[in-house]
């Protein structure tokens, strides 16, 4: 094992000149792996569940590990988005995971589309996202304004703020510019994007008001390759995908022509009012009565193992 671990380092490090110590790494893991397992089963003992469920599963395969031998079926409920080059959940065809979910619970059939999940198709079922439905409903009474929402990410976060002012500066952009700060930008972002503190741009550098009120209140957003611009769909946002690092993740959505792909400010400009957001299959990406669909399928599981 300790050999090949070596033979992998020296090919990291000859294809993209990182130096890692892999075997430090693995003797770690491992060591988390034997301390933790035996606790996990002494909770499960006690606890006695019919069903364990995970919302993030990578990271966790101690813990799935002690459900299987238990014989306690996993269910992952999506938490984020999930593409076709996702580490997580992206599996060639001659490749599995063991100590993956026994099923995985999705927002919608987009999502179960174009990559493999190392368990059977038919445990990979639609059910729709509880959270998205609860505040479509809670703001449904907001009107929108000529409002432009970013939606920043701290990986395009210089990038894409300093796209954002640009905006707010062109007189060809009629509508108000508002920059929505990722939560882990709030704390460092007047030092590392110091053009929004120095501006007179509207920044949201806190938890209020929630990120959906800010969809409801907005009529365009941007974004780059945030799970929160397919959300802003669902409330008939115009949307545009900066093309930055991370664009690939929203490329479905140009593609079906819900969204469209920008540059620079002449591209918005020129596209503003332009697209189509009929476009955006909401039930495709969010299956409707989703507390519903969940129980039921935590019920039909439930059964299925009990026999």
């Amino acid at each position: 094992m300790i050999s090949r671990l070596r033979e992998a380092e020296a090919e990291i490090e000859r294809r993209f000149d990182a130096d890692i110590d892999l075997v430090s790494k693995v003797r770690h893991n491992l060591h988390v792996r034997n301390t933790n397992l035996p606790l996990y089963e002494r909770l499960l003992d006690r606890v006695d569940p019919e069903v364990a469920i995970v919302v993030v599963s990578y990271g966790r395969e101690t813990f799935i590990e002690a459900c299987k031998r238990k014989e306690i079926p996993v269910v992952e409920l999506q938490h984020g988005v999930i593409y076709d080059t996702h580490f997580g959940y992206a599996y060639p065809e001659d490749e599995t995971k063991v100590m993956f979910p026994d099923y995985v619970l999705t927002w919608g059939e987009f999502w179960n589309e174009n990559l493999r999940f190392p368990i059977p198709d038919e445990r990979v079922i639609s059910v729709g996202y509880p959270y998205l439905e609860d505040r479509l409903n809670q703001y449904d009474d907001v009107e929108p304004a000529k409002q432009l929402l970013f939606i920043s990410q701290g990986t395009i976060g210089r990038e894409l703020s300093q796209f954002a002012l640009k905006v707010h500066e062109d007189d060809r952009i009629e509508h108000e510019v508002v920059y929505k700060l990722h939560p882990g930008e709030y704390d460092r972002w007047e030092d590392e994007y110091p053009w929004l503190a120095e501006s007179d741009m509207r920044v949201i550098d806190e938890s209020e008001p929630p990120l959906y009120r800010l969809f409801a209140e907005s009529s365009a957003q941007v974004g780059v390759g945030s799970t929160a611009v397919y959300e802003g769909l669902c409330f008939d946002l115009e949307t545009f995908v900066f093309e930055a690092d991370g664009a690939d993740v929203l490329q479905p959505l140009v593609e079906d022509g819900a969204a469209s792909m920008i540059e620079d400010v002449d591209d918005l400009a020129g596209q503003m009012g332009s697209v189509d957001t009929s476009q955006f299959d909401r039930e495709r990406f969010f299956k409707s009565d989703s507390v519903a669909n969940i129980l039921e399928e935590l019920e039909r599981i439930h059964d299925e193992h009990r026999k």
